[in-house]
């Protein structure tokens, strides 16, 4: 992977959550990822990151309500 694929994906991920987690209103969403975006997310956002197969993830921020738990 170039620099410049690097930084269209960071930034395309980036983009994504904005859009996907409204401003922090939404805590908890389930997004189709690529493997390397499930892990820079992980890595780089207060976010538990979990995996659901056919590279669907659950991502839930800090500070959720988890209703039950």
């Amino acid at each position: 992977m170039t620099k410049i694929e690097n930084m269209r994906e960071e930034t395309g991920l980036g983009r994504l959550l904005s859009e996907c987690f409204a401003g922090g209103e939404l805590l908890r969403r389930e997004l189709r990822l690529s493997r390397a975006q499930a892990e820079r997310l992980a890595a780089d956002y207060p976010a538990q990151v979990r995996p659901m197969g056919e590279n669907w993830y659950e991502i839930t921020f800090q500070g959720a309500y988890f209703h039950g738990n």
